[in-house]
């Protein structure tokens, strides 16, 4: 398997497809290219944190489907008001 570390921007809404197991899904863009994005590891935690058009760090590997499954994340959000 080959692992894959990207810079971007989330390019769309984050959506939840499949909630058992709980799968969500988002579009990663980066200078070069466009990426279809899956997360399930701490999804609940990354729809919490993700808005689009905020810059995101991952790590992952990509599927059979050529889908890339995000393993670590770091999202730069926004502070929270108060």
């Amino acid at each position: 398997m080959e692992y894959i570390s990207l810079k971007g921007t989330i390019n769309s809404a984050v959506k939840v497809i499949s909630f058992s197991p709980y799968l969500v899904r988002f579009e990663l863009k980066t200078a070069e290219q466009n990426y279809n994005c899956l997360v399930a590891k701490d999804a609940l935690n990354f729809v919490y944190l993700a808005e689009e058009d905020a810059p995101i760090s991952i790590f992952g590997h990509f599927n059979k489907r050529k889908q890339l499954v995000v393993d670590k994340y770091h999202v730069q959000s926004g502070v929270l008001a108060r």
